[in-house]
């Protein structure tokens, strides 16, 4: 291929082509067919920004109940929610998940009863859009998502039929709110679903928006999963797309689920295969051996008598004779089944024109009326006068003929009815007629079949020809069985090669996306350990020697002089300061090579957790701080119960606290 070829195709379509071995307009078939463009597609930016939450409704059962209506605003950098506990802090960002993520992660069901409402504005990739939930038992009666032109209009629409803004989606429950907001944050981010494939079900498992969520809000200390919400199928090492453009990670997971998939379909044909051809060699050799046995016996008989007379011949007749009987007798019994379906249908004819003949006669007879006595002498009306009435239309109570004079309704009705009584009839004796002809090629063939089977017992008589017979009939099996058994030129051998270049091509799609991906990765792996140690220290690690992370998220910490351990066999409280020092880490680093692609929202749930003392709890802040100004438009959403936290630390606007006099947040 000429140079002006290659980079007309594509630079990852030409190294594909090199290193499978497939030629080019093959492998331009296959990348078509898996969506995989001519060149890893770089990320876009993305970004996600809360602006303002209200809420409203009513608390009960109590000591500050009654109705609210709170609304809280959210600027850039780090905000933090300081109240004390069980008094609304969390539950802010399990409404604000709700209403980003499509549900929450642990909202308590009295937090849900006491909601009427939810309005939720944010930024996504500086557009403002706003989330409008009304709430009935806890559950979403309608929902809306809204699109505005500024941030004042958004703030102004009230309501699911807002005046300045347009509704995108819709949705009257949780499951189709749910669906809705994973479609346009995927679509809205540029983010493709997670696929994975599960080796034990042999499926391709999807992880959509939920899973990427994880990234923005991570779980806490006691979570063994350095990022996200879960270590299943990888899904921690894939989420460092979120925050770094790592060239072809989105592509390289599609394709490596499709190569499994393709692999794990193969082994499986393979092994059906193997199995197959396994059995069919073990089934030839016994029928082999049985046809050698059979031919050796016959010849050392044969060698006996020279004249042994041959019952083949008849055998075979009686085999033809009785296939074609038991075709005939199946042609029989169709017929039979046709003429008894047409003798149905004929009565069922006879009965709705007697039905209506017998309807007139009782609609002209005392307007359907029902005597049981005459009414002059109360002598009872017997059965057989009801039976009169109807067969010869004499009255039950005085014998006399009945006039039935038939409406020209009644009359056209007897007539249609008659048309299809007699082609009812006629289908019948047709049927009839066939059932006859049947019978009697049932009869005559029968009565072949039995004239050759006493032939065939008479040949049969002497020792020598049934034991002739019987070999000759066991030879006969063997053949026809090793002819069925003898694998045809054309099978395919089991080896996968059906789909031998697919696989290929996908397999080495997978080598160069992964080559390119570790090259891209070098550096960045070697700054990320070094400065996640670093802010760790700060965070209160004091014994922090080294620390390595990977591109499967896995972390593995050397404190204290001892080897090197992984991330989940640390404490909870370590698990904590680890985790966010990561996040900061991740964030710091994208910014510095110029490849960060996280949406810049961040929400951590109680740095107090988890035993964290006061002065790493400081430290953390300060970090928050740091990085909030390091990077703008980032946000991150905390909470503490702590109220001297935030303290000197942050300003006025970026400290949600209660109302004077109340304990509770909203």
């Amino acid at each position: 291929m000429n140079k002006v070829s290659a980079n007309k195709r594509g630079r990852l379509a030409a190294r594909v082509t090199t290193a499978s071995g497939v030629d080019a307009a093959t492998v331009d078939t296959i990348f078509a067919s898996y969506g995989v463009p001519a060149a890893p597609v770089a990320a876009a930016p993305r970004n996600l920004r809360v602006l303002r939450l209200r809420l409203w409704g009513k608390k009960r059962d109590i000591p500050e109940g009654g109705a609210f209506d709170t609304t809280l605003k959210f600027p850039t950098g780090l905000v933090m929610a300081v109240a004390p506990n069980l008094k609304g802090k969390t539950s802010v960002l399990e409404l604000i998940t709700w209403c980003l993520r499509g549900t929450p992660k642990a909202l308590q069901q009295d937090v849900l009863a006491w909601l009427d409402g939810i309005e939720c504005d944010v930024l996504v990739n500086d557009v403002p859009h706003g989330i409008r939930m009304r709430l009935s038992e806890g559950a979403i009666a309608d929902a809306a998502i809204l699109q505005a032109n500024s941030v004042e209009a958004l703030a102004d629409a009230r309501g699911h039929s807002p005046v300045n803004a347009r509704v995108i989606a819709r949705a009257s429950s949780n499951a189709e709110y749910d669906v809705e907001i994973q479609t346009f944050m995927l679509d809205r981010l540029g983010l493709e679903p997670i696929l994975a494939y599960a080796a034990k079900t042999g499926v391709v498992q999807t992880h959509a928006w939920p899973s990427y969520f994880g990234a923005i809000y991570p779980p806490a200390g006691g979570e063994k999963v350095l990022i996200g919400e879960t270590a299943y199928a990888g899904l921690a090492g894939r989420l460092l797309e979120v925050f770094l453009d790592l060239p072809g990670a989105a592509l390289l997971t599609r394709v490596k689920a499709a190569r499994d998939r393709l692999a794990a379909e193969d082994a499986k044909q393979s092994e059906q295969m193997k199995s197959a051809a396994d059995t069919d060699r073990l089934r030839r050799d016994e029928q082999q051996e049985r046809l050698d046995k059979a031919k050796s016996a016959l010849a050392k008989l044969a060698a006996d008598s020279k004249a042994l007379p041959s019952v083949m011949d008849i055998a075979g007749r009686v085999t033809s004779l009785s296939l074609r009987l038991a075709d005939v007798e199946a042609d029989r019994r169709g017929a039979d089944a046709l003429h008894r379906q047409a003798k149905t249908n004929r009565q069922a004819d006879e009965r709705r024109l007697n039905n209506l003949r017998e309807s007139a006669v009782a609609r002209r007879l005392f307007h359907g009326l029902d005597p049981q006595s005459c009414p002059r002498c109360e002598t009872p009306v017997t059965e057989e006068r009801r039976s009169a009435e109807t067969d010869s239309h004499r009255c039950a109570v005085c014998t006399s003929l009945i006039s039935v004079d038939n409406s020209e309704e009644d009359d056209e009705l007897v007539d249609e009815l008659s048309s299809v009584l007699e082609a009812s009839r006629q289908a019948e004796r047709e049927a009839q007629r066939e059932l006859s002809e049947a019978n009697s090629i049932v009869e005559k063939l029968a009565a072949e079949l039995t004239a050759a089977e006493v032939e065939l017992r008479d040949a049969q008589q002497a020792t020598i020809a049934a034991e002739r017979f019987k070999l000759e009939q066991d030879i006969a099996r063997a053949e026809g069985a090793l002819e069925v058994l003898q694998p045809p030129s054309t099978q395919a051998t089991p080896d996968g090669s059906g789909n031998d270049a697919e696989q290929r091509v996908l397999s080495s799609l997978a080598d160069v996306l992964e080559a390119d991906l570790r090259a891209a990765s070098v550096g960045l792996f070697a700054e990320l350990g070094p400065e996640i140690a670093e802010i760790a220290k700060r965070f209160g690690i004091a014994s922090v020697q080294d620390i390595k992370v990977d591109r499967r998220a896995a972390l593995r910490i050397s404190k204290g002089g001892a080897k090197p351990d992984w991330f989940s066999n640390q404490s909870p409280g370590e698990r904590l300061r680890l985790r966010i020092a990561t996040v900061i880490a991740l964030l710091r680093v994208g910014a510095r090579l110029g490849i960060a692609t996280h949406p810049g929202l961040l929400m951590l749930d109680s740095l107090r957790a988890e035993e964290v003392q006061d002065d790493d709890a400081y430290a953390i802040v300060d970090e928050l701080v740091d990085l909030a100004a390091q990077t703008p438009g980032l946000q991150m959403l905390t909470t503490t119960a702590d109220m001297t936290l935030p303290v000197g630390r942050l300003p006025k606007g970026s400290i949600l606290a209660p109302p004077e006099g109340h304990d509770a947040l909203w």
